[in-house]
């Protein structure tokens, strides 16, 4: 017995009298393609769900982004580098728990 997948798996052979006439040879071989064909088409499933594009993440990963931003560890909302002027302070906005310039 073949085993498959932790189940039992039957392998089949043809007989004498599934091969004595035109007819039952005619069943016997349709059985065996239809097995193969089924067999075949799960094949070509797995292989498609294999080789399927994989989606790529929309931004950064996360702790990459820019609203993870951060100055010696301590998170900072982001900012347009040109709004910034001499003299901006950097607070603590307890609302959201991240520092701001302004």
């Amino acid at each position: 017995m073949l085993w498959v997948k932790g189940r039992p798996v039957a392998l089949w052979y043809p007989t004498t009298a599934q091969l004595k006439d035109p007819s039952s040879l005619e069943r016997t071989m349709r059985q065996v393609l239809e097995q193969h064909y089924a067999l075949q088409d799960r094949y070509d499933a797995l292989a498609a769900k294999v080789n399927a594009p994989t989606t790529a993440p929309q931004g950064p990963p996360p702790g990459c982004g820019p609203t993870d931003s951060q100055i010696c560890g301590l998170f900072v909302a982001p900012v347009d580098p040109k709004a910034l002027a001499d003299g901006a302070k950097l607070t603590w906005t307890k609302a959201t728990g991240n520092f701001v310039f302004k």
